[in-house]
């Protein structure tokens, strides 16, 4: 008798078991297309809950959502690099998590093919690039200069051990490397005002700038990460290196950036400071 009932408790067991697998949530994986618009979006951090750092994203249309142009973050798509005035339509491998982590999107894209990628508006032969050889060539967004931002702390000083800090630091701080120094941007218009949606718009959006250095006539375009502008992109190794071991005590270099948006159309001029201490 026990040679039958050990069997058949070891066969309930494995039915339970493949039961309870069947019962478990699963991802849910499916081929759609997907159209990304040549104009990109804005969109928020999850904790940005003040809104003062606008972030450019990609807007998308799909299948999950007939119609509507949502906001999908840059990185979004696995394997796909956006570029800001190409209208694209993709193949994608969507993928809805059973068990999305608690501040992200269900929601995963992997990219398979780019069906179409082209310039729109397309470009005329006579359409002239922006080409700035000095200040007075920027052309500016309508209604600009305006002051949009904000530099969070616009003084740099530069100990004699090569390390960055903020002005007025308190001494015996660790201070950091020129590759993560930034001069990081403040929306400071506030939601509550009339002009809000008038310079919470993409084209109000600073997604570049251009840097007026006081060692050089020649002005560099420069791009924005994430509202901020590292430094490494405005001032070369061989230069802070220079002022880290020949500038002498209280020397500082005052540098003007002009934000300008995607096209390139200025918004406002800021400054910040570097310093040898």
């Amino acid at each position: 008798m026990n040679k039958l009932i050990i069997p058949f408790l070891f066969i309930a067991c494995l039915f339970v078991t493949s039961c309870n697998d069947d019962d478990e949530p699963k991802d849910k994986t499916k081929d759609i297309i997907m159209s990304v618009s040549e104009e990109p979006g804005v969109m928020y951090d999850l904790f940005d809950s003040e809104r003062k750092y606008p972030m450019a994203c990609m807007r998308v249309m799909d299948e999950d959502f007939p119609g509507e142009w949502r906001n999908l973050p840059m990185s979004a798509i696995k394997g796909f690099n956006y570029e800001i005035g190409h209208m694209y339509t993709l193949k994608v491998r969507r993928t809805i998590l059973a068990n999305p982590p608690a501040d992200a999107s269900a929601y995963t894209y992997k990219l398979l093919t780019v069906l179409e990628d082209r310039i729109w508006p397309e470009p005329k032969p006579d359409d002239n690039k922006i080409v700035v050889t000095c200040e007075e060539d920027i052309p500016y967004a309508d209604k600009c200069p305006y002051h949009i931002y904000d530099i969070y702390k616009d003084a740099f000083v530069i100990d004699s051990n090569g390390k960055m800090h903020y002005a007025n630091y308190e001494k015996g701080s660790n201070g950091f490397d020129l590759g993560i120094a930034a001069v990081r941007l403040e929306h400071v218009i506030e939601n509550t005002s009339p002009e809000f949606a008038e310079f919470n718009k993409i084209d109000k959006m600073a997604y570049c700038a251009y840097v007026l250095s006081p060692l050089t006539d020649k002005i560099e375009k420069v791009y924005l990460t994430r509202a901020a502008l590292y430094l490494k992109d405005v001032i070369s190794q061989e230069l802070y290196d220079e002022i880290v071991t020949e500038y002498e005590s209280g020397k500082t270099l005052e540098y003007s950036l002009v934000l300008a948006n995607f096209r390139g159309y200025g918004l406002q001029k800021v400054k910040f400071t570097i310093s040898k201490e």
